[in-house]
């Protein structure tokens, strides 16, 4: 259980560290952010050794719920936790002999979840879309755990075809589980609460994105990587809605006293696709005075309404679906892993509303979705909205002190050409 341990012992301090020496330049709700997380990996640890079934399901945080799992040890999220990444990345390499140069949350994560340091899932599931590396990844921990893994299907259309074939595909994998796995049971009850929960919980991130509008933006760079999980996503879903409400009103609170992210907003960035690792990168934004209102990812423009296929709107698909439809229907929303318009389209509609001055477009090394897009990305946003792109290149997890310190020297070049042009 080490990897579990080592998450306890580092949030035990952060919680310890925040209580004995509050940051007042800090959201307060990170406290209790850091809070729910240890009590997650306790709880695991706790349902582990009572030997409790667990899930890895693509699209399925919210039905592992449903079906009476302890929890759901899906996503490359977990990777990003690891103390030593480069540990999991060679026992993936080694067992399996991926790549090196893949990308490494995903070799990262596929190495956790065989180093025996989590629990061994009674099922899995990935999706042929969006991330070949996850799919491959999740192929191959199947595989060496001996677990059973559904392969879901993704249409290149967006229309109710995919939501209702992804459905179906999700009816079969839940009978499956309910007759080979002792204590699965599937209670659509609990599914469509966990829907409406997560339903509330979008509204909140609609309300934090017309606060982003605002200027300054009342997060900090930092801030703005911390992504806020849906409730279903959590062990404790109500509290997790709770935790939402409580953040989106702290920022209103900042906004509303003037308190910005950083001491002086200079220029509004947004980010594109996967977050920065290293404290280095967060403190060069904010010595320049780096508004960042918006981390562009994979559902971002469907949670901030820039478009909308909302849970219990009939009007999108032209009837009724049914819960498990509803939750294919969040597949529908995901705008990387089409085509380019799915992609840049949202993009350019976010970044004209939160008047942004400057994108930077990291392109994470082995990252599949992305790669193609970068070129048609700047030329959309110079054309449209005459706003200059960086392309950046790199690891995140596995990045080197001299790649790391080039990164930022081309970041920061970059911005002083965005500040010195808009002086102009």
């Amino acid at each position: 259980m080490g990897f579990l341990q080592d998450q306890i012992q580092i949030l035990t301090r952060r919680v310890k560290r925040i209580e004995q020496n509050p940051d007042p330049s800090m959201l307060k709700t990170n406290k209790l952010r850091y809070e729910m997380d240890l009590d997650e990996f306790i709880s695991i640890q706790e349902a582990w050794r009572e030997g409790k079934n667990f899930a890895n399901l693509r699209f399925g945080g919210i039905l592992a719920q449903s079906m009476g799992f302890s929890a759901n040890l899906g996503g490359a999220n977990w990777g990003d936790r690891a103390l030593d990444p480069q540990k999991y990345l060679n026992l993936a390499i080694t067992k399996f002999g991926f790549p090196e140069h893949t990308c490494d949350r995903t070799m990262v994560r596929l190495g956790l979840g065989i180093s025996g340091e989590l629990p061994i899932t009674k099922l899995m599931s990935c999706a042929r879309m969006i991330c070949e590396p996850e799919r491959l990844a999740a192929q191959a921990e199947a595989n060496f755990t001996g677990v059973h893994l559904f392969e879901l299907p993704r249409l290149t259309s967006y229309d109710y075809m995919n939501i209702q074939i992804l459905a179906e595909e999700m009816a079969k994998m839940i009978e499956f589980a309910e007759h080979t796995i002792p204590g699965i049971k599937y209670d659509e009850a609990k599914l469509i609460e966990l829907q409406e929960l997560d339903h509330e919980f979008i509204k909140t991130q609609r309300d934090v994105y017309q606060l982003l509008k605002r200027a300054p933006c009342p997060m900090s760079p930092q801030d703005t990587f911390r992504m806020t999980r849906p409730p279903s996503r959590s062990m404790k879903p109500k509290k997790a809605l709770e935790f939402a409400k409580m953040y989106r009103d702290e920022l209103f609170e900042r906004a509303d006293t003037g308190v910005g992210g950083v001491t002086e907003e200079r220029l509004r960035v947004a980010w594109l696709a996967t977050g920065p690792f290293g404290r280095e990168t967060f403190d060069l934004l904010s010595k320049k005075g780096i508004g960042m209102p918006l981390f562009y990812r994979d559902e971002i423009a469907f949670e901030y309404g820039a478009e909308k296929n909302d849970y219990g709107d009939d009007s999108v698909y032209g009837k009724h679906l049914t819960p498990l439809e509803e939750i294919a229907r969040r597949s529908n929303c995901l705008h990387w892993g089409g085509d380019a318009e799915l992609w840049v389209g949202p993009l350019v509609k976010l970044c004209r509303e939160l008047k942004i001055d400057a994108v930077v477009d990291f392109l994470q090394a082995g990252c599949v979705p992305t790669k193609n897009l970068k070129k048609i990305t700047s030329i959309r946003l110079k054309d449209e909205l005459g706003i200059p792109t960086l392309d950046l290149e790199g690891r995140q997890m596995l990045m080197t002190e001299a790649a790391q310190v080039e990164m930022n020297k081309r970041l920061e070049e970059f911005l002083d050409m965005c500040l010195a042009n808009k002086k102009n």
